[in-house]
């Protein structure tokens, strides 16, 4: 019997050691991912971002974010759902470039970030027809990020309009619009199309205007604005991330993300040849800048054409009708 009694208690004392002994469970750590957010607009933005869960269960999901100016991070709370969520941010300020982080923090209260992600609100400006425009900031520029489709100066001098199959020729300052444009003014926008002399405001489209380095042209813009240079437009595209296309072009959507959201939609040309007419409607975008060409009647364009992301320069007839986007003069924060 006593015997027995040893082994009972050897026999314990061997099953709590092997407890004792037992190592405790793995701890795991979670992973969460900011993700980029093309849903901004004036005032509001959507933060999304995605996890995986590790050994313990997520108990806080949310994002911090400020304006990149601010010291003091906000925190804003969030509900999960399938190992992603998300969060409308708004009354926010517009022409504004915000910092967001996701975070989540796990049982045993640890909190971990993910990548700190910046993006711009919107501004707008409105011209003397009435039309507002959707403005973004592009390093230190700040752009319209829709097509002008203004008739008339910021003076209230009248720019001539010329409709569908035009006939008649016009070396002076002439815009062109046809049916796809009328019904393309807002979503998408495909604006108006104006000849160099209505986009630089010269007298015809032969003028030599000069242009100086270390100014601007107002030309067709709004107060305060300006055509673009060909610098600016360099500028631009080092800053546009090589995805400028909406979803109106006529292909994948490899092409048509938006990224950079300049918006760039396919508008097309008016040619004002023999064969005079509307082209590249739905697969090309052509914009003017205010470089001119050797010869008194070319001038200097940037052309975006379907199945190609990047823009190319391009010398054209000053008679043409091209898409005009304008920058504004002053760049402050």
């Amino acid at each position: 019997m006593k015997k027995n009694q040893i082994y009972l208690f050897i026999s314990i004392v061997i099953f709590f050691a092997s407890a004792c002994n037992k190592p405790e469970k793995e701890y795991v750590a979670p992973k969460i991912w900011t993700m980029l957010s093309f849903d901004i607009t004036t005032t509001e933005a959507t933060f999304r971002a995605n996890f995986t869960k590790g050994s313990e269960d997520i108990t806080v999901f949310g994002f911090e974010w400020k304006e990149t100016m601010e010291e003091d991070w906000r925190i804003a709370h969030a509900q999960a759902n399938n190992g992603s969520f998300s969060l409308v941010m708004t009354n926010l300020k517009e022409d504004v470039e915000y910092r967001v982080k996701a975070f989540i923090v796990d049982a045993f209260d640890n909190k971990y970030f993910g990548e700190e992600r910046r993006f711009s609100t919107n501004g707008t400006v409105t011209d003397i027809d009435g039309n507002v425009y959707l403005t973004l900031r592009y390093g230190s520029k700040v752009w319209m990020t829709e097509n002008l489709r203004v008739t008339r100066y910021a003076d209230g001098t009248p720019i001539e309009g010329r409709s569908g199959g035009c006939t008649l020729d016009s070396d002076g300052p002439v815009y062109f619009y046809s049916a796809y444009h009328t019904s393309y003014f807002r979503v998408p926008n495909f604006g108006l199309l104006y000849n160099w002399a209505a986009f630089m405001r010269a007298e015809d489209c032969e003028s030599d205007v000069s242009t100086s380095p270390f100014g601007h042209t107002q030309g067709v813009c709004p107060d305060g604005w300006h055509i673009p240079s060909a610098s600016e437009w360099r500028e631009l595209i080092g800053h546009s991330e090589g995805s400028v296309k909406t979803t109106t072009w006529s292909e994948n959507a490899a092409y048509t993300a938006n990224v950079s959201r300049f918006s760039v939609e396919p508008s097309g040309g008016y040619y004002y040849f023999d064969d005079k007419g509307f082209r590249g409607v739905f697969n090309a975008a052509y914009f003017w800048t205010d470089a001119q060409g050797v010869l008194p009647f070319v001038a200097y364009c940037r052309a975006l054409v379907s199945g190609d992301s990047q823009f190319h320069t391009l010398l054209a007839s000053k008679s043409a009708g091209y898409s005009v986007r304008c920058v504004k003069d002053h760049q402050d924060w």
